[in-house]
């Protein structure tokens, strides 16, 4: 088994990049979602697009809706993207979150 020593670094190689990650979400969520019904059996697998960390999709019957997530944040260092589209019959909305772990 492999073990890796902590490098104390404070700052990523490669940080999460918000603006790269709306393209892909806006993009995905689009072809997804753009002629989709509500189907409860189809639905819930539409949402295991795994690229995306948590993606919400329900039937449009004119409510309004809130998604909210909570965890510990670093704010010099986390970042997140979401995308969220809506057509005649169904809302979708698409969170991705880049958390820094060394």
């Amino acid at each position: 088994m492999a073990r890796y020593l902590n490098t104390y670094k404070l700052d990523s190689d490669n940080p999460f990049n918000p603006e790269k990650v709306n393209k892909i979400l806006e993009a995905v969520m689009m072809e997804a979602l753009e002629n989709l019904e509500y189907d409860t059996d189809k639905c819930p697998k539409q949402a295991k697009y795994k690229l995306i960390c948590l993606v919400t999709i329900g039937e449009k019957h004119g409510q309004d809706v809130l998604v909210t997530c909570r965890f510990l944040w670093d704010y010099d260092r986390d970042r997140y993207a979401t995308f969220s589209m809506e057509n005649t019959y169904v809302f979708g909305i698409a969170q991705c979150f880049g958390l820094y772990y060394e």
